[in-house]
């Protein structure tokens, strides 16, 4: 699952939180100022964290940004890391026409000055990442809705939990770090459209010892060191499953009501129908 860090200026928050909720669609873990940062919290220490656990900084490009000095730290902060080897690859997001900060002028930008084509450039930016776009091509409403279940779901869904953690599953992959993949095993097999619910759910940080989970079959997967999830992360889990199965249950019920008003409108016209066939006259 990729994740990315979104340096911008507050000015700049509408286009931002845009982005942020279209990536979220794709499982793109997205670190935002405003869901991670608590007050009291070390500016400088907690966005370095942030950095440090993503994969791509996006660099929000505006003459908003340029004139920001928080803006240039972050930059600062990412491209050192890049330049370092430290897996961090720097996004330049071009808003508006203005120039591209020095440190970012050899690269390709993604360019999302046309508002139109927003969908068209947030494709290119996740194929940038690696990422094939598996939602709708179109980036309205009907792009962020979990597929509709089948009636097979509807009839044999039951709430998810956690039921333990499989020690077989979980390693470490990086043993220069203390960060482990711990395999925490669901009741059954998530349906997909539960999946991408508790993909949205997990999409934005709610705390500062957020980290990143997903789904593999009937594994939620967290990357974390081991002692953090009895302390941390566990509870969080539950909550999350708990939340996903509620959103899912409203898409079960509001599909039955939709499966009701389908069936209940084929009734009408197949009985307008006969009532005219029935008024035929063969005399």
């Amino acid at each position: 699952m990729s994740s990315i860090f979104i340096s911008h200026n507050t000015k700049d928050k509408p286009f931002v939180r845009k982005l942020a909720t279209r990536l979220s669609e794709e499982d793109v873990v997205v670190w935002l100022d405003e869901a991670v940062l608590n007050i009291g919290d070390s500016l400088i220490e907690k966005i370095s964290e942030g950095i440090q656990d993503m994969e791509f900084v996006a660099a929000i490009i505006s003459h908003n940004s340029i004139a920001s000095s928080w803006v240039q730290k972050e930059l600062s902060l990412a491209m050192s890391k890049e330049i370092k080897g430290r897996q961090v690859v720097v996004l330049p997001i071009m808003i508006d026409d203005c120039e591209l900060p020095e440190p970012l002028r050899d690269k390709l930008y993604a360019d999302f000055r046309d508002v139109n084509e927003f969908e068209t450039s947030t494709v290119k930016l996740l194929k940038a990442m690696g990422i094939t776009p598996r939602t709708a091509a179109v980036g309205g409403p009907e792009s962020s809705r979990p597929a509709n279940p089948t009636m097979a779901q509807v009839d044999k869904f039951t709430d998810l939990h956690i039921i333990g953690v499989d020690k077989e599953q979980t390693y470490n992959p990086d043993p220069r770090k203390a960060m482990f993949n711990v395999y925490l095993e669901l009741s059954s097999l998530p349906p997909s459209g539960w999946v991408q619910l508790f993909a949205q759910e997990r999409s934005f940080p709610r705390h500062t010892m957020w980290r990143r989970a997903w789904l593999e079959g009937r594994y939620i997967v967290i990357h974390c060191p081991i002692d953090e999830v009895g302390k941390h992360h566990l509870t969080d889990l539950k909550q999350d499953v708990a939340n996903t199965n509620r959103k899912y249950r409203e898409v079960l019920a509001k599909h039955l009501q939709q499966v009701a008003r389908e069936q209940e409108r084929q009734r009408i016209e197949e009985q307008e129908r006969n009532n005219h066939l029935d008024s035929l006259d063969f005399s």
